[in-house]
């Protein structure tokens, strides 16, 4: 009889990955908290339906990979989940580089092993590892020596991956085994078991951590055990029965309901005499257990918005710089303004106030407002100068995500003319306060929010050459080209309220480059009534494959790295138009300008000047 170990996970649907991350692959390696389906279909949880023959609910990888878009099907059939129900440490060390997959353990050999089939991993696929809970209910574990030596193994799993090529790999720690139904039964009847058991399982995981600084692999934290705790603790607020009810009969009524189960067909546990499969009002979803130590299918569920949060936090907070790109385009867009004045007035010293908002929707809905105040000067005949300092404010909302930010900044923008030619140009710096970082993490139907804060700054750089090629009384064209380039810094920060999604980001840095060309005609509508009219083709230059350095604040392992933003250069159209009127030594001037970048972006700029 096979005796397999923790809960298992179970994955809902995952959110999109909003900065196009995409693994190439999935490889799943570890016991029956992971197995979907090699006994030939059978899985380690509840089923589903009328409980004795309907469907078996899925498991950890099926939902992953459904999020992942990855196909993922049982070894044993020529798929690549490897983890099997039943099986120590030694036996998944077995299944990747060692003996093969055998079923069931110490059974036939019906794989070689994964490392002989596949020497090299593809650096962007994804793994996952648990293992070790069979391990203590088998009795290979007993004392710290063989605790220690069974954690060691499992990492030695995750080293030979890594030496392999495999990048990313999710590590499950164990969940607190004592506080399963199958030790909290056994505990009636011989005191002590469960809390030795728990005692084995903190040490598994200590070593686990303490082990795990030695070696090279990029190991992903998987805190199953701190998930079980927290629901657990708060499980009636998940809509799980918990504490005792003295309305049952005998034992049950002095039988904390957190650990009973909703089938006892094994014999390991005690079945809740109205929620369990024999009960008035079947209905696993009142459960955390299904029997001795598997989660039923909405604890599953659960546990599998934790995972989920784990894989695509990075790429949440890989939105942050994307918000700090965008601050950076709202301050060209001061610079930008301040260049247009300086062509409406050469040779003139001016004060100009200018008011830019902009909504862009790449990776979520994102507004900047923002408004500088400065001055024109005239440097010589031919170059005309400007300096503006702007305040504004930002937000970018995702599904996920809401983040806030405010800005100071500094700009100064030239325009020299030579005859027919023209060389406009511009430059800023902002520091910048990320003053509200929110992540929302879903867990079944309940949530909590990560909250964090942090600074960081930007700068932009953006020129443009034309030539007056054709002018008449009501217009003038100029062909043009241009550059501009755009970069932000945040620094890394911490998260709180996450519960057992609290991490620490390391610091991060995005990049734009663009080169366009176009056509620009200047219009005379009216005496002081005049017009504009820009349109661009543009190329991104940037291709970026962004990672970030994370550590999960609750546990003792290492910092490691996940993906965060994936985008490849694009090219887009950019226009603008605009007009602007004089009205005495005033002028004001409003412009529309519009990028398609990404999903677009939309700006509205507002312009009034008056001399000093």
């Amino acid at each position: 009889m096979m005796k397999p170990s923790t809960l298992a996970l179970a994955i809902a649907m995952a959110a999109p990955a909003y900065a196009d991350v995409q693994y190439s692959n999935f490889y799943v390696f570890g016991d029956s908290l992971l197995d979907s389906g090699n006994f030939g279909g059978r899985r380690f949880t509840n089923r589903v339906g009328d409980f004795s023959s309907g469907e078996y609910a899925r498991v950890a990888p099926q939902y992953l990979a459904e999020a992942l878009g990855i196909s993922l099907e049982p070894a044993a059939g020529a798929g690549n989940n490897w983890a099997v129900g039943g099986y120590e440490t030694s036996d998944i060390l077995n299944s990747i580089n060692g003996s093969g997959l055998a079923l069931p353990r110490n059974g036939t050999v019906v794989r070689p092993s994964f490392l002989s089939e596949q020497p090299r991993i593809d650096p962007r696929a994804l793994i996952m590892i648990d293992g070790g809970g069979n391990d203590f209910l088998n009795g290979t574990a007993n004392d710290q020596a063989s605790i220690i030596a069974s954690a060691r193994r499992l990492l030695g799993s995750a080293e030979l991956l890594h030496n392999a090529g495999g990048n990313y790999i999710l590590l499950s720690n164990l969940p607190d085994l004592g506080n399963t139904p199958a030790l909290q039964a056994q505990d009636l009847s011989a005191p002590g078991s469960a809390a030795a058991a728990s005692a084995g399982a903190a040490g598994f995981n200590s070593a686990l951590e303490a082990f795990s600084v030695a070696g090279r692999a990029n190991l992903v934290p998987v805190d199953l055990a701190g998930l079980i705790n927290y629901v657990s603790t708060n499980a009636e607020q998940f809509g799980f029965a918990a504490g005792v009810n003295t309305s049952y009969p005998g034992v049950l009524g002095s039988f904390d309901q957190r650990y009973m189960c909703f089938d006892d067909a094994g014999g390991d546990c005690i079945e809740h005499p109205e929620f369990g499969i024999d009960g008035a009002t079947p209905d696993p979803d009142k459960l955390i257990f299904n029997d001795g130590v598997h989660p039923t299918g909405r604890m599953g569920e659960i546990t599998g918005d934790y995972l989920i949060d784990v894989v695509t936090a990075p790429q949440e907070a890989g939105l942050i710089p994307e918000l700090g790109l965008n601050i950076m385009r709202a301050q060209q867009g001061h610079s930008v303004a301040a260049q247009r004045q300086l062509v409406a007035n050469p040779g003139s010293s001016r004060w100009v106030l200018s008011g830019v908002a902009m909504d862009a929707e790449q990776f979520g809905d994102s507004e900047n407002r923002s408004l500088s105040v400065g001055f024109t000067d005239a440097l010589s005949d031919q170059l005309d100068a400007a300096l503006m300092i702007g305040f504004a404010s930002h937000e970018l909302e995702s599904q996920k995500s809401s983040f806030s930010a405010s800005s100071v900044g500094v700009s100064g923008a030239l325009n020299f003319r030579d005859g027919n030619w023209r060389a406009q140009g511009g430059g800023g710096l902002s520091v910048v306060n990320y003053d509200t970082l929110d992540r929302r993490v879903r867990l079944g139907d309940q949530g909590v929010t990560a909250r964090g804060g942090s600074d960081g700054f930007g700068w932009h750089f953006d020129g443009l050459l034309s030539y007056q090629s054709f002018a008449n009384d009501h217009l003038a064209l100029r062909p043009a080209m241009g550059a501009r380039y755009l970069k932000a810094d945040v620094d890394g920060y911490r998260e709180s309220g996450g519960e057992v999604s609290n991490y620490e980001w390391g610091e991060q840095s995005r990049s734009s480059r663009v080169v366009k060309a176009g056509v620009l005609a200047e219009l005379r509508l009216a005496q002081h009534v005049n017009a504009h009219v820009e349109v661009f083709a543009a190329s991104e230059l940037e291709d970026q494959d962004e990672t970030i350095e994370v550590r999960n604040r609750n546990l003792g392992f290492d910092s490691y790295t996940l993906p965060s933003y994936r985008a490849d250069g694009d090219s887009f159209a950019e226009a603008s138009v605009g007009i602007s009127a004089q009205a005495g030594d005033s002028t004001m001037a409003v412009s529309f300008d519009y990028s398609g970048e990404g999903e677009g972006r939309e700006a509205l700029t507002l312009r009034y000047s008056r001399p000093l």
